[in-house]
């Protein structure tokens, strides 16, 4: 009777889980598949322009890409960049918000109204720009479009809601319970 009550409270705050958190969406973008890179520097920097295929959202949602680490690249016309530690320091990204999908970005350059970050780097070791790409959705957007500038571009996978990891943790150990029960009856 005991186990029956148990998995009735655990469906139960998986039902009250997933009606409280129902609006939230994941994407695992980490294998950048679909970006394209286009090589246009379009900030003054030489780096390439990293642009994202068009993801349908829905609207009035959260939505969560993971983390975004940019690396910056070298700044155009800088005297001296042989002899500087300054010399890669720039880069950009920008997040577009559509009303439709087809509304998405098809080439670049990287347009000045976006938002631009510079970092001064000692001895062109420069550490990455970390970009949170979590969203809260407007009720008149139905997708997103990222566009980075820099040398490199890389993206973790969004972590699951700490929701979601005590209900896997919750049905573990009713299994690990249910197999304890089980041997001690037998």
């Amino acid at each position: 009777m005991r186990f029956v009550n148990l998995i009735i409270s655990a469906a139960v705050a998986l039902f009250w889980t997933s009606q409280t958190h129902a609006a939230i969406q994941n994407f695992d973008i980490s294998t950048l598949a679909g970006f394209t890179t286009n090589g246009v520097a379009g900030t003054g920097g030489n780096g390439i322009v990293f642009m994202s295929p068009v993801y349908s959202v829905a609207p009035n949602s959260t939505v969560d890409f993971g983390t975004a680490f940019l690396y910056p690249d070298e700044i155009d016309g800088r005297g001296g960049c042989y002899f500087s530690n300054i010399c890669y320091s720039q880069y950009a990204f920008r997040f577009d918000f559509l009303n439709r999908p087809e509304d998405g970005l098809t080439n670049a350059p990287f347009e000045s109204d976006g938002i631009f970050s510079f970092v001064f780097c000692d001895n062109g070791i420069c550490p990455p720009a970390e970009i949170r790409l979590s969203f809260n959705i407007p009720a008149d957007i139905h997708a997103i479009q990222f566009l980075f500038q820099g040398s490199e571009l890389a993206i973790a996978a969004p972590v699951p809601e700490p929701s979601t990891w005590a209900m896997l943790l919750i049905g573990f150990a009713s299994l690990g319970f249910a197999a304890y029960r089980r041997s001690e009856l037998v």
